[in-house]
């Protein structure tokens, strides 16, 4: 393990500065278009572009990775998010947000592709599940840490627009210099909407749903803290402690869907996050702790749907793990790019306790539809495929998901 270590850490530090920048300027967008008058509208819209953006980049970016190579187009990519990033500071309004926040959104699924196929290429096979923990952590103590570094300016003027664009622009330092081979082509997206939906319409369906509360969450999250009367710094702060649940609860949540059906899990867990939403729509306007806690406990009952819906397609699916994977990964995008168009007018007009209905509602409907599946639809056995903890980022990440015997968990 030590020698896989020394060959990812290049990788691993320049996934860190990356996710540092790109979690501040997920706080710092939002914040700032409200600073300048903008409209939850017109915020969730831009929010729906970034997430657009980033599915057509997992379609497009694999070909042109495979053509140009991972090292041009890393910097390439990064180039593209640093010139969007300073555009949005420069020209704020809600046009010209649209093309950057989808540029932003084509980049960044650029740059975790290449940093999550090389992970892949550079891992033995018996080693890639340890290396895939040590991504995700990786992944979120940066991002978090990007959420905090909010606090460290004003959101209304452009320094903190710097130090985002900055840090995403370093990222390319320890790629250009990494004396680590080139990997693989990258898979492209495969999917077959309708044998997917055959095996699973349980995994389909909530994935959707599931994505339709985390897209709001990252677009609308830091409105929503503002509206409920916490200054930048505690936006910051609301946005990482949600974060902190949803990745502490992807783990436990994923072991214990290994020794019964993953269908009573995911319904088990919406329901969880429906029950945590009607406590926020109750209480989160009287109560700081209220509103906290209600954003802990929901996004750690909503982000690990993801990863259940796809080790549960798995479970009845002949396909493979990365077709899966893409198949899961468009569904749960098409979510977060509607979650924002619907929820944005409504807070506009009745506030932010709309945030918390609206997140009710799609995770009661999770719950509902599994449960009805479950008891109509006969009853599978538990399957041997672990649940791994999987990000919600990019298919090339599929390739390091493996069972402890070092297999790829789709059986291949």
């Amino acid at each position: 393990m030590v020698g896989t270590l020394s060959r990812i850490t290049t990788l691993l530090l320049a996934a860190a500065v990356l996710l540092i920048g790109h979690g501040l300027q997920l706080t710092l967008l939002p914040l700032h278009a409200l600073a300048a008058g903008w409209s939850s509208t017109a915020i969730g819209a831009t929010g729906s572009l970034y997430f657009f953006g980033f599915v057509a980049g997992c379609i497009v970016l694999p070909n042109t990775v495979s053509t140009v190579g991972h090292i041009r187009s890393f910097m390439v990519m990064a180039a593209v998010a640093t010139v969007a990033l300073l555009g949005a500071a420069l020209f704020v309004n809600v046009t010209a947000w649209l093309l950057f926040r989808f540029a932003t959104g084509f980049a960044l699924s650029g740059l975790y592709m290449v940093i999550e196929s090389w992970l892949t290429d550079v891992s033995p096979n018996e080693q890639r599940g340890k290396v895939l923990s040590i991504y995700l952590v990786v992944t979120l103590i940066s991002m978090a840490l990007g959420q905090l570094l909010v606090t460290a300016g004003s959101t209304v003027d452009l320094r903190l627009f710097v130090v985002a664009a900055i840090l995403i622009s370093i990222a390319i330092v320890p790629i250009g210099l990494t004396r680590v081979s080139s990997p693989h082509p990258i898979p492209p997206v495969r999917f077959t909407p309708r044998t997917l939906l055959r095996a699973s319409r349980v995994a389909v369906v909530c994935a959707i749903l599931a994505g339709m509360v985390i897209g709001v969450f990252w677009t609308l999250g830091p409105i929503v803290a503002r509206e409920f009367g916490l200054d930048a710094g505690g936006a910051g702060m609301l946005m990482s402690l949600g974060l902190l649940g949803g990745a502490l609860s992807q783990y436990p949540v994923g072991r214990f869907s290994d020794s019964i059906d993953r269908r009573v899990v995911i319904g088990t867990v919406a329901m969880i996050g429906a029950v945590v939403s009607s406590v926020g729509a109750l209480f989160a306007d009287v109560s700081q702790i209220a509103l906290f806690g209600s954003f802990f406990f929901l996004c750690a009952a909503a982000m690990p749907i993801y990863a259940l819906c796809i080790a549960h397609a798995v479970d009845k699916s002949d396909l493979a793990l990365v077709e899966i994977t893409s198949g899961i990964l468009l569904a749960h995008s098409v979510g977060s790019i509607i979650g924002p168009i619907i929820v944005a007018p409504l807070m506009t007009r009745f506030g932010p306790k709309v945030f918390f209905i609206y997140c009710f509602g799609c995770l009661a409907l999770a719950a509902l539809w599994t449960f009805y599946r479950y008891f109509v639809v006969e009853r599978t056995p538990p399957s041997e495929v672990r649940a791994a903890m999987l990000p919600r980022t990019t298919q090339a990440v599929a390739e390091l998901v493996t069972t402890e015997s070092g297999t790829s968990a789709s059986g291949h």
